[in-house]
């Protein structure tokens, strides 16, 4: 379990992505209905989780409810909540071509937290984006052109933690297709 939360605020709520080749891209989809979901189309990200520097199951398959819509099975992100990044690196082989999924936090997330979530792949960030509890969730859809490595990134930027004994954070349907 995690408490308290030492970071500070981003200067910025605004979803940037990489300005390298292969964009990643950042959608919100539109959820209206309680409702569940198929788990990945290819292989689930949490099966090639190689090393992470959380406390709690970040990087870890789970059950979770993102906008009212539950993923079976979805990857876990543990939040980095004093003032250090939770990490998880997944090792690809450069074996896949994109990742995706729904990327939201779940209904156990204190209200007014916002974290940082940020996908690596290869050293090179591709997509950084900020959220919050009661915002919609984001699909999103990152290009893998055969890397190595890809490395998902949580900290919080504002508000505080609480102990949890799942993480706030999770990746819907997370698939390396």
């Amino acid at each position: 379990m995690t408490t308290g939360c030492g970071a500070q605020e981003a200067p910025s709520d605004e979803e940037r992505q990489g300005t390298h080749s292969g964009q990643a891209r950042l959608s919100t989809p539109a959820f209206t209905a309680e409702r569940a979901s198929d788990g990945p189309t290819g292989t689930p990200l949490y099966a090639r989780l190689a090393a992470s520097s959380a406390v709690g199951d970040t990087g870890q398959a789970l059950t979770a409810t993102i906008a009212g819509t539950t993923y079976r099975s979805a990857t876990g992100i543990w939040i980095g909540c004093e003032g250090t990044a939770a990490t998880a690196v997944y090792r690809l082989g450069g074996e896949f071509a994109a990742l995706t999924g729904v990327l939201g936090l779940q209904p156990h997330t204190p209200e007014r937290l916002r974290v940082r979530v940020s996908f690596i792949v290869d050293g090179e960030t591709r997509l950084a984006t900020t959220l919050a509890r009661d915002e919609q969730p984001r699909t999103v859809s990152i290009p893998l052109d055969g890397a190595r490595a890809v490395t998902v990134s949580a900290l919080a930027i504002a508000g505080e933690c609480a102990p949890a004994p799942a993480p706030y954070g999770a990746i819907g349907a997370a698939s390396l297709v």
